[in-house]
Parts: structure tokens; sequence; C-alpha cells
């Protein structure tokens, strides 16, 4: 008998069963890497745009090269087109991020999650003067740096509309509903 009583609380407190015992947090890799890619068509959409911008902007070079007009450039359609791309599939993703919520995910975790996959979308839809300055500059060039500085105020330009679903009364009572 007492075996048996052993064996189905497993040494934990008396009363407590392995069916009620308290689920441990989840780690940040499995929430924040498995959204990390971009899989919308609104993310494909958002990528196509930058590449056309990027291959225009690098083929369209008949003058000399203007580092503050396309750094001006890219510093307004970057950040407008990766809010575009995460507004633009808001109602499914307000039940992955309460799943999200729901399995133990928290609020960091999951604005991580869109900083990354929006500085993906941004270095993918840039690839061609990625490496156009790749191939004729130093690698800690101004244009490169001046680049990865676009990617990432796309990454957060991706995430802000999720941080401001996440923060609302909405979604508060829908994760306790």
């Amino acid at each position: 008998m007492m075996r048996a009583v052993w064996a189905l609380t497993s040494g934990l407190w008396p009363g407590l069963t392995r069916g009620s015992q308290l689920l441990e947090r989840i780690s940040w890799a499995p929430v924040v890497l498995s959204g990390a890619l971009p899989r919308e068509l609104s993310d494909l959409l958002a990528i196509s745009i930058l590449a056309l911008v990027s291959l225009e902007s690098v083929f369209a070079q008949l003058q000399r090269f203007n580092q503050p007009a396309w750094f001006t450039t890219l510093l307004v359609l970057v950040p407008l087109t990766c809010a575009l791309a995460a507004l633009s599939n808001s109602s499914r993703t307000q039940k992955e991020e309460l799943a999200l919520f729901a399995y133990g995910g928290s609020g960091l975790q999951i604005q991580l999650r869109y900083i990354l996959r929006g500085v993906d979308l941004s270095i993918i839809g840039l690839s061609p003067l990625w490496l156009r300055f790749l191939a004729t500059e130093s690698i800690l060039s101004t244009n490169l740096v001046l680049l990865l500085g676009c990617a990432i105020v796309g990454g957060l330009a991706y995430a802000s509309p999720a941080l401001k679903r996440t923060r609302s009364l909405a979604f508060v009572e829908q994760y306790k509903g």
C-alpha cells in the first residue's frame, strides 16, 4: 500500500500527485527561435518590397553614390514596411501570443521573437545592398554599419505592433477569460 502511495506522489509532499505539479517556465530558446524566421505572406511581400528598392539602388548608380540620401530613404522605408508587415497578420498572431503566454512564455521573450523576425526580414530584403557593400568595401565600413542600423530599426518597428497588442487591456481580458 505504501509503495502505491509513494509511486503516485513520487516522493513529493504528501497529497501532491504528479498531475498537480507546478509547471516550470519554459526556456527562452523555443519561444524566441520558433518565430524568428519570416513565414507569413505579409513578410514575403515586405521582403520583396525591400529587395526591389535595394536592387534599384544597386543597379541605378548612374552618378556618384550619395550616402545621406540612400540612408535617409532606407531609414524611412524599412521601419514603415516592417510595421506594415507586422500589422497585416495581427488577428492570427494574437491567438499565438495568448498560447505562448499560457504555456509560460514571458512578454520579453515574445517581443524578442518579433524583433529577431523583423531584423531577419530587413536583412533578407536588403541583401542586394549587403552583397554590394561586402564586395566593394571593407567589413567594418560605414555603409555596412548603417545597413545594420536600418535592420535593427526594422526589427524594432516590426515588434512595435506586438508590443501594443500584448500590453492592451483587451489582450489581458482574453488571457484571463
